[in-house]
């Protein structure tokens, strides 16, 4: 009994029983296939992550392509922006040019009309004032001489003779 007590007492045995206790409840807990699946998940998800990394790294590769050439974008963006501002600034100059040329010509043209306006209502006046003038220094001989009506008469019926002829 002595021996018994030793073997119980003793480490080694029981580090034997645990490990015989440890095997068979992985025998019967099926933990090699469960440490399996774990390692097949486990490179499963290394395998994903690496597809996953090397999707990442060519959307990175693509995005730096993108943003390297953005700034030459901007920059032919800007320069075709200012070519577009000035095409439509001369245009606007020119037009602006033209139309204050038209302007002008209109207003020369008008100007040249109310000169002509005013220069034949003038001239109406002026003819209105001598006919009205000559009329009255007529009237004022013929009353001062009245000899004289008869004869403007007679030379008037002469002259018409003389055109109908």
């Amino acid at each position: 009994m002595e021996i018994w007590n030793l073997i119980l007492e003793s480490n080694t045995f029981n580090f034997i029983i645990l490990v015989g206790i440890i095997a068979f409840l992985m025998h019967k807990m099926k933990f090699g296939s469960v440490i399996e699946n774990l390692k097949e998940n486990i490179i499963n998800r290394i395998e994903l992550s690496k597809s996953e990394r090397e999707k990442a790294d060519k959307e990175l590769a693509k995005a730096k392509d993108a943003v390297a050439n953005l700034d030459n974008e901007i920059k032919a963006s800007i320069e075709l922006t200012r070519k577009n501002i000035d095409a439509a600034v001369k245009n606007t100059l020119e037009t602006a040019e033209r139309q204050a040329e038209n302007i002008l010509n209109n207003v020369k043209t008008v100007v040249e009309n109310e000169e002509k306006q005013v220069s034949s209502k003038i001239l109406k006046a002026t003819e209105t004032e001598a006919v009205q003038s000559a009329k009255e220094k007529i009237i004022a001989k013929l009353k001062a001489n009245p000899q004289l009506h008869n004869r403007y008469i007679d030379e008037a019926i002469r002259d018409i003779e003389k055109a109908a002829l």
